[in-house]
């Protein structure tokens, strides 16, 4: 199945990367994803890539935050019947 790409950049773009890779656009479509993603989750760290997605949408975090104790979390793991 071929992806229906219809902005004409994305378009290009893949068409080109195919034609560098010798195949298919949705196969370059998946490569360029896989990569992307590789790439994303090497560079950053959790907390960075939450705060990069706050900013985005006019949001952060308060400076004064301080991570959740773990006796947050302690029914989490016991059975509760």
């Amino acid at each position: 199945m071929t992806p229906n790409i219809r902005n004409e950049e994305a378009d290009a773009l893949a068409r080109e990367l195919a034609s560098i890779d010798g195949t298919t656009l949705t196969e370059a479509v998946i490569t360029a994803l896989r990569e992307t993603i590789g790439q994303r989750v090497q560079q950053e760290k959790p907390s960075e890539t939450a705060s990069r997605i706050l900013v985005k949408r006019g949001l952060a975090f308060k400076r004064d935050r301080r991570p959740v104790p773990a006796s947050a979390y302690h029914n989490l793991d016991q059975n509760l019947d």
